[in-house]
């Protein structure tokens, strides 16, 4: 398949408007966010713009006749492919994108508040979620309350976190 040229600044109309809006939409949506913060923004739109390269680039592989050099451009999508993808996990803590990973395959919920609840009481609680509870074995539950838990009440977990508490008068 080979697009016309015509066809082909279409997709590259469509791809740049598509990717403007959805960095003002990333924009608008960090500086408005809890817990925003300028860097952010400037990675979401770094990233953003490498996909529209990408885009763009996809769409000009397909709008040249030659299959030599089809092929040759597609080698070369190949490896800016590899090289966004190293430029995401370089830019993050390795662990920060493997949460990232983690919560958009399995998603999150929040961290009930544990404290001043029994054992049954806090096994009850986190029932009503996928999170498990997990005794501290220094503290054994022994009649007495949930003094400290981790991770603490609010918190976004992957799903199926086991969440620790430890029991004080």
């Amino acid at each position: 398949m080979t697009l016309s040229w015509g066809q082909t600044l279409l997709v590259v109309l469509i791809v740049a408007a598509a990717v403007l809006g959805a960095g003002l939409i990333v924009i608008l949506a960090r500086a408005t966010g809890p817990g925003a913060d300028g860097g952010s923004v400037v990675r979401s739109w770094i990233a953003i713009s490498l996909v529209l390269g990408l885009v763009m680039f996809t769409a000009f592989t397909f709008a040249v006749n030659d299959t030599s050099l089809r092929s040759a451009l597609i080698g070369g999508l190949t490896a800016s492919v590899g090289s966004a993808i190293a430029y995401y996990f370089s830019a993050k803590s390795s662990d920060q994108a493997r949460q990232d990973l983690l919560n958009a395959t399995i998603g999150t919920e929040a961290v009930p508040d544990l404290t001043g609840l029994d054992e049954s009481q806090a096994a009850t609680a986190l029932g009503k979620t996928s999170l498990k509870l997990e005794v501290d074995p220094a503290t054994p539950p022994d009649g007495r309350r949930v003094a400290q838990q981790n991770p603490p009440p609010g918190t976004q977990s992957p799903k199926g976190t086991s969440v620790v508490v430890r029991f004080g008068p």
